[in-house]
């Protein structure tokens, strides 16, 4: 057998094994050629891209670190929500930078190869029909980013209640990054949502101008009703001017009135303003003032099943 290939490889003519080796040779040098001119500006454009979305996410996380510092120091408390669109439009901004790089980047990647255009046509057929079919959800989820940083109806540190969400109902949480796409919220829980912002048919923003303070007081037909209402309006005019809750109350608490009239009790009704996000540190300082100052009146109050009583049945 030895023999017989011995025999065979010496009956090969010299002047095919020689164009062989001019082939081979011949195709690596070509690789070599295209990898020192193409294959070098393609590497070129792909780390350029990697870069260029590095450099933009770097200066836009420092630019929103920059308004979170600007915004956490503010002498007044007013102003703590000022640079909360800024933040969510960094973050859009970002993102559509970002896209437009990676996109540019294989447009020219694809200009460099020099495709055929038998080979382009299909290859662009069909990666169009898949982007119609996905990029539906995608382009209407972008377009109400859009929407929502325009109209500005919430921003980065905003306390928002979103929904309804299928599966999911209200989802409520402060906001802690927003881009052209997703809206992500942290809830009091810690979970950290995402939602498509295509999803957010309408949204609740607690951290705009200002929040009411609601107490309803239950009280027995009994009591003698103007000197309760002129004890709980000076109480929530003391608590106004202390140094402590001076900043964050607008409208000192006072009663606006009864909320109800029963067979049993009465509900009197204490309404003030403060700071948004702020109602519910001041609603509950005030209940246990107001609990206080009836229980030095010696003054009753009745159990209630209102939420912004000041005594609900389970306690």
């Amino acid at each position: 057998m030895a023999a017989m290939i011995l025999s065979v490889s010496s009956s090969v003519p010299p002047i095919v094994g020689s164009v062989l080796d001019e082939r081979d040779d011949g195709f690596w040098d070509g690789v070599v050629d295209w990898l020192r001119g193409t294959g070098i500006t393609i590497g070129l454009i792909v780390v350029a891209a990697l870069v260029l979305t590095k450099v933009v996410s770097f200066v836009a996380k420092r630019q929103a670190k920059k308004f979170s510092e600007q915004q956490r120091l503010a002498s007044d408390p007013r102003t703590s929500t000022v640079g909360a669109h800024q933040q969510a439009l960094i973050g859009a901004l970002r993102w559509a930078i970002n896209f437009s790089i990676v996109f540019m980047a294989i447009i020219w990647v694809l200009i460099e190869l020099n495709l055929p255009s038998s080979a382009v046509v299909p290859l662009a057929s069909v990666v169009g029909a898949g982007l119609g079919f996905g990029a539906q959800q995608i382009v209407g989820d972008v377009l109400s980013g859009m929407f929502i940083l325009s109209e500005r109806q919430f921003g980065v540190g905003d306390l928002v209640r979103v929904g309804p969400l299928m599966g999911v109902g209200w989802v409520e949480g402060h906001v802690e990054e927003m881009t052209l796409r997703v809206t992500k919220l942290r809830t009091f829980d810690g979970d950290l949502v995402t939602i498509a912002n295509g999803e957010l048919r309408q949204s609740v923003n607690a951290s705009r101008d200002w929040a009411r303070v609601l107490i309803k007081v239950p009280l027995g037909r009994d009591v003698d009703l103007d000197e309760v209402a002129a004890r709980l309006d000076e109480v929530g005019a003391a608590m106004a001017v202390e140094p402590q809750w001076a900043p964050v109350v607008l409208e000192a608490p006072k009663v606006s009135g009864l909320d109800d009239l029963g067979a049993d009790s009465v509900h009197m009704r204490v309404v003030g303003r403060t700071l948004p996000a702020q109602q519910w540190k001041v609603a509950r300082e005030l209940r246990r003032r107001i609990a206080l100052a009836l229980r030095a009146m010696d003054v009753r109050v009745q159990p209630s099943a209102e939420p912004n009583s000041l005594v609900d049945d389970d306690d």
